[in-house]
């Protein structure tokens, strides 16, 4: 029983009706629609990920990857246990401070278009991430969302270049950005300061040795054929000024007028 309680305790700030229910302990987002749901701009994020997919390059340890972090944008971000009892863990600022409307973190995961199966790996899983238009990111780094992130990895590979980033599914990160499904909900007492803003990634604007820091991979193989294929990923940027040492909060429940 116990170790339900513990799973539920975790669970809850993912579960949406749990969030609806509890709205008034909890922090809603809202904006007027999908358009204006930005506080960065895509070319700004765009040319921040290119900027530092650039300098991670040939960087194949977790700590030269944190230096490269710190060194481009002057900040870095890790996983370490929450500030909120018994949720486990949660991502925070280990160096420098994040200013408002940078880019914070990238949301990892298999891509699902909203008519492909998700029912199986959705079961228990509490990190699959929907997008407002019904595209499904599923985040989880462990059980049956781990085999086929890494089976879909090897399918799309191109020679020697790999088509995704898979080391966040294990503890030696290349690309330390890869953590935003770790950012716990905010509430009243812990407010989010950063936001969910999706990014569509055209293959053709990022040179396909870089694709291997893009964690995130298209469940289909539809994608590889389309006249401008595009990889779709989801940013954290924050909504305030972050200082070392605070945790990274989100809102869950985003309201779309």
């Amino acid at each position: 029983m116990q170790r339900w309680l513990e799973k539920w305790t975790n669970y809850k700030y993912r579960f949406v009706p749990w969030i609806v229910f509890n709205l008034k302990n909890r922090t809603v987002r809202e904006v007027p629609s999908n358009f204006q749901d930005k506080v960065a701009s895509n070319d700004e994020l765009f040319s921040s990920l290119k900027t530092f997919f650039n300098a991670l390059d040939g960087n194949y340890s977790a700590q030269s990857a944190l230096k490269v972090m710190r060194d481009v944008f002057g900040y870095q971000i890790e996983i370490q246990n929450s500030s909120i009892p018994g949720v486990g863990r949660g991502v925070f600022v280990t160096s420098g401070s994040i200013p408002r409307g940078r880019l914070v973190a990238l949301y990892p995961g298999t891509v699902y278009w909203p008519y492909e199966p998700i029912m199986l790996q959705s079961v228990g899983n509490q990190f699959v991430f929907r997008c407002i238009d019904g595209i499904h990111i599923d985040g989880n780094d462990s059980g049956i969302s781990k085999i086929i992130y890494r089976s879909i990895g090897k399918r799309d590979e191109l020679g020697p270049y790999a088509p995704c980033d898979s080391s966040w599914l294990g503890s030696s990160l290349h690309n330390p950005l890869a953590i935003g499904q770790y950012v716990n909900n905010g509430s009243r007492n812990r407010p989010a300061n950063v936001a969910y803003q999706e990014l569509d990634i055209q293959v053709s604007e990022l040179s396909v040795k870089l694709m291997k820091y893009v964690p995130n991979v298209w469940y289909g193989g539809d994608n590889i054929g389309r006249t401008n294929p595009f990889i779709r990923t989801v940013t954290l940027v924050s909504t305030c000024d972050i200082k070392e040492g605070e945790e990274l909060f989100s809102s869950y429940f985003t309201v779309v007028n």
